[in-house]
């Protein structure tokens, strides 16, 4: 129980630190503070050329955030945990937390506007984008952060890792999420905050999510995480 009492403690403190973060980036952003406009452009300078070989290897590195793509590997290992275990509740956790996470990212688009980086000029609420659908924040960093960290999660419960091997994990989650935001930027799509934001808000609802996964009743009764694999 201590255990888990302390897990909820982390986890709801990284899912409010990452809203905190993504609030103050989007504040910072629609405010067009200098220092913003500096690190956004900063970004200009990794671009790299269409058609070479460092473009077709951003667009690799891009496919760890490609919403069907990780949603469809999300699936997989919860029907796989499903069948293994009985427990509905992994798939739950991916659908239901996929929703949350594409509905906040959805409405966020709608509100911000953007220049594009083809522009030079990382512009707020620019009258010619918009209408369109928005670059702030990142849909491919918010579902890399969040679907790495939930994929972590799923694999981590079942096979009840060590302390040493959840935090190996949770670092190679974060640097897939930031390997794809790299490409993202090699590519052009989008501007450092875009990005940032994003991975804070895919970062506080998985957060959010697992919390109450190992805290409801019925979860914790379950014990899915010690059933057999047979």
């Amino acid at each position: 129980m201590k255990n888990i009492d302390r897990r909820r403690l982390l986890l709801v403190a990284i899912a409010v630190v990452s809203a905190l973060a993504a609030s103050w980036t989007t504040y910072q952003v629609a405010l067009e503070r200098a220092w913003i406009l500096r690190l956004d452009k900063s970004g200009l300078a990794i671009q790299v050329e269409r058609g070479s070989a460092l473009w077709a290897l951003a667009e690799i590195m891009i496919l760890a955030g490609q919403r069907f793509l990780v949603v469809a590997i999300l699936l997989i290992v919860a029907i796989w945990l499903f069948r293994a275990t009985g427990s509905w509740h992994p798939i739950g956790l991916v659908v239901l937390g996929t929703i949350a996470l594409n509905v906040v990212v959805a409405a966020m688009k709608l509100v911000m506007a953007r220049s594009r980086p083809i522009s030079g000029e990382p512009r707020f609420l620019n009258p010619d984008t918009l209408g369109e659908i928005g670059l702030f924040p990142s849909g491919h960093a918010a579902n890399a952060a969040f679907s790495w960290l939930v994929l972590l999660y799923l694999l981590s419960r079942k096979g009840a890792w060590s302390h040493t091997a959840s935090a190996l994990g949770a670092f190679a989650a974060l640097a897939i999420t930031g390997t794809m935001s790299l490409g993202s930027l090699m590519l052009g799509h989008h501007w450092i905050t875009d990005l940032a934001t994003g991975a804070f808000v895919g970062w506080s609802i998985a957060a959010a999510f697992i919390a109450v996964d190992i805290t409801v009743k019925w979860a914790r009764k379950e014990n899915w995480q010690l059933a057999p694999t047979t």
